[in-house]
């Protein structure tokens, strides 16, 4: 009985299915056929337009001088537009080109790679302080310690000296520049000192010869009181001038000159011989290991054109064609040593305790030089 009705109900649903559909078919068949009729019914003759009695409006009258103001106002204000456009574009290009100036004066000063450098372990390292070591010596010494791979402080105040002369050091982890005049005290730690600051031509230390006297006396005291306090041993860079006009020639280390005391040069000559004695008295009386280096003419790389010496004013003489007075310069070459830099700073980069160098022969590393002569450290023994 249950299954009768069943299928009864499926019977009577799928009849109701097929009715709806049949139903929604005529629906829409229907629709059409009205719209199509509706579409195909012809127009009333009262509904089409006449397009003979058709009116359009009036075309505006244009006023031409309204017109062409308007247009000027607007090429002028587009020309003022594009002048300040120009007048930016070219501002950026100035700045453009001052920054790359700047660029290139600076990766000219820094150099590309520095020199070769030797690798020292830190007990091996040590930490060298020089003074004037912007100047034309002072520069040679420090290459030659900075490629036996010392860590090097350069202290320099400029005043004959160059940075020029160690720039091609700026940026290695060993060296560091330092501006500051030794007149005044300097708080830095060191193992070695080479006291190198003065001016040491004639025309440089006679310009300022009160500063002078101060460099070679007040700054000598600051440079051995750092040493007595961080047991730094300490060069101080003599010179020949502290035998004054000498009457003996060449000068043993026994003669003690002939100086006037109130001469043009005696600023240079006195200052040099009380920084000798105060490295002495500190020697004896503070225990500092001192060592002395009376360095004469000296010339070579670096040298200033206005340095004032022999060999500086034999050459910019015969370079700018002018008279050379040649019985000054016989005298000097003749009664006085001449050292080339490349001899000094081999021989001052074996501080302390160096060998001491007398007369030199020919070579074939450095140029030959007439009398040539370095007086390197002694430590107040009697020379051999």
């Amino acid at each position: 009985m249950i299954r009768l009705s069943l299928k009864v109900i499926k019977t009577l649903s799928i009849v109701s299915f097929w009715i709806l559909f049949l139903f929604i078919v005529f629906v829409l068949s229907k629709g059409k056929s009205h719209e199509g009729k509706a579409v195909a019914k012809p127009l009333h003759q009262s509904q089409v337009l006449n397009t003979d009695v058709r009116e359009f409006p009036p075309e505006p009258k244009i006023d031409l001088p309204l017109l062409k103001v308007q247009s000027n106002i607007m090429e002028s204000s587009n020309n003022d537009i594009t002048q300040e456009l120009l007048r930016e574009v070219k501002e950026a290009k100035d700045k453009i080109e001052k920054l790359q100036k700047q660029i290139a004066i600076l990766e000219g000063r820094v150099p590309q790679k520095f020199p070769e450098v030797k690798y020292l372990g830190y007990k091996d390292r040590k930490r060298i302080l020089v003074t004037g070591g912007a100047g034309f010596v002072g520069s040679h010494l420090v290459d030659i310690l900075m490629t036996q791979g010392h860590e090097v402080i350069v202290v320099d105040n400029f005043f004959t000296g160059r940075k020029r002369n160690v720039e091609h050091w700026f940026g290695h982890r060993n060296f560091e520049l330092i501006h500051h005049d030794i007149v005044n005290p300097l708080y830095v730690e060191a193992d070695e000192i080479y006291h190198l600051a003065s001016p040491a031509s004639p025309p440089h230390y006679m310009e300022n010869p009160v500063k002078t006297i101060k460099t070679n006396t007040l700054g000598t005291i600051n440079m051995l009181g750092l040493a007595r306090r961080v047991g730094a041993k300490i060069l101080i860079a003599s010179t020949s001038e502290v035998y004054g006009d000498p009457m003996v020639h060449p000068q043993p280390e026994s003669y003690w000159g002939h100086v006037n005391p109130i001469g043009p040069r005696a600023c240079y000559d006195e200052g040099k011989r009380v920084a000798e004695t105060l490295a002495y008295s500190y020697a004896k009386q503070e225990k500092v290991s001192v060592r002395v280096a009376r360095i004469f003419n000296t010339y070579g790389p670096r040298m200033l054109a206005s340095d004032g010496r022999v060999v500086s004013n034999f050459v910019m003489q015969a370079l700018q064609n002018l008279t050379i007075t040649v019985k000054t310069f016989l005298v000097d070459l003749l009664g006085r040593p001449i050292v080339y830099t490349w001899w000094w700073k081999h021989s001052t980069a074996a501080l302390p305790g160096a060998a001491i160098m007398r007369r030199l022969g020919p070579s074939s590393s450095p140029p030959t030089a007439p009398n040539l002569l370095l007086v390197a450290f002694y430590d107040g023994q009697e020379l051999p």
